[in-house]
């Protein structure tokens, strides 16, 4: 299981967990308009999940990168993608990567 956001402002990927049932969350985001904790823009977000690797899943990413699990999968969709891979570091919504604390 895996689920990503990515904002389409500033095209980076702000969050993304491994063991996220796959829900609608850039739906969820774009409802509440959050603001992205990178650019500030609101509701403006895309994002992928999925449920489970499949052998069909993994051999169309492995055309962009070697994948070996869903953290690679996910990796593999933001170079398709053309976005950042910045995700918070402790999933917290607004610390961003490069925040110590």
């Amino acid at each position: 299981m895996a689920e990503m956001v990515w904002c389409r402002s500033c095209n980076t990927v702000v969050w993304a967990y491994n063991h996220q049932p796959k829900v609608d969350l850039r739906g969820i985001c774009n409802m509440l308009r959050l603001p992205c904790p990178k650019c500030g823009h609101k509701g403006n977000y895309d994002g992928w999940g999925a449920n489970e690797l499949t052998d069909s899943l993994k051999t169309a990413l492995e055309k962009i990168q070697p994948v070996y699990d869903m953290w690679s999968a996910m990796r593999a969709i933001a170079v398709n993608e053309k976005v950042a891979w910045e995700p918070s570091p402790d999933n917290d919504w607004f610390r961003r990567p490069e925040i110590d604390s």
